[in-house]
């Protein structure tokens, strides 16, 4: 799968080189308030500190950060979509259910794309927002057999030379219904920031998967972990020259069950409008399936 690539917050330290772009760390406790107050009312620099300060796995002072970005931009669908993705993280399902509800609230005109995510993450569209129990209707067109959990890539700085990070994918099952593996499909993109200026699908190798345990059938816990490498070696001169210089930036998961989308993930969240008219999946793309253990 030449040029695809999957995602969740490197881990790495603020103030480094993370995804491709440089990042800042989140304001000190001798940093002037209004100084402060105003790295907090950029939303640009909260989602980025907040995708460092998580892949780092503090969780208590990612959501401190987002909790106060949220008090002074209220109802930002961008930072309740990070509380959404850290309280998953921490598998605080109610709290991440209650983030991903005040998404749908806002509406899809206030919301933009991350209307629909929301809605996919709570499994049964608009409805979600007023029903106790999310649940899609048996036999409906729309219904929900599998979903994405909060996927997570970790950095192997192991590596000699060039780029490395393992994408964690959860697959959950929606419901107990049986659960037939050759139905299943996971598209996987990888992106690269290229010469710290643009964004472009990877030129990286086609990535390793490996599914954790064996057999792959969603018995028992009724999820089943899949690892995905994304491995960008070390560019030559001549390679540099054509395609620029490169380095991780991020990933795009569509899941389909039956050839029906079930979910999708995006890290960061721009990459869920890559591919989005109808049809239009880039050149030179797989389904990402792995052999599945009997």
């Amino acid at each position: 799968m030449p040029g695809t690539s999957q995602t969740s917050a490197p881990s790495s330290a603020p103030g480094t080189q993370a995804s491709g772009f440089k990042t800042t760390a989140p304001p000190g406790p001798n940093s002037k308030p209004d100084a402060a107050t105003a790295l907090l009312r950029d939303v640009n620099y909260v989602i980025t500190a907040a995708k460092e300060l998580r892949g780092l796995s503090d969780m208590q002072g990612t959501l401190e950060l987002l909790r106060k970005a949220d008090e002074l931009t209220p109802d930002h669908p961008a930072i309740i979509a990070e509380m959404a993705q850290t309280y998953e993280q921490m598998g605080i399902t109610a709290k991440a259910t209650d983030a991903w509800r005040r998404i749908q609230l806002l509406g899809a005109t206030k919301a933009g794309s991350y209307f629909e995510l929301a809605s996919r993450r709570l499994g049964a569209g608009s409805a979600a927002v007023s029903a106790p129990a999310l649940s899609a209707p048996s036999g409906a067109d729309g219904e929900k057999f599998l979903r994405l959990g909060a996927c997570q890539a970790i950095r192997d700085f192991q590596v000699p030379s060039g780029e490395r990070y393992v994408l964690h994918v959860p697959i959950s099952r929606a419901g107990n219904r049986p659960i037939n593996s050759q139905e299943l499909n996971l598209e996987v993109f990888f992106f690269d920031r290229v010469n710290n200026q643009t964004v472009a699908q990877t030129i990286a190798p086609e990535p390793v998967e490996s599914w954790q345990s064996a057999p792959v059938d969603w018995n028992g816990t009724g999820e089943e972990l899949l690892d995905v490498v994304y491995h960008l070696p070390a560019l030559s001169a001549a390679e540099i020259q054509q395609h620029g210089r490169r380095s991780y930036y991020g990933y795009m998961l569509r899941l389909y069950y039956n050839n029906k989308l079930q979910d999708v993930a995006a890290e960061p969240r721009d990459l869920l409008e890559f591919g989005s008219s109808p049809g239009a999946a880039p050149a030179g793309v797989n389904p990402l399936l792995p052999p599945m253990g009997k």
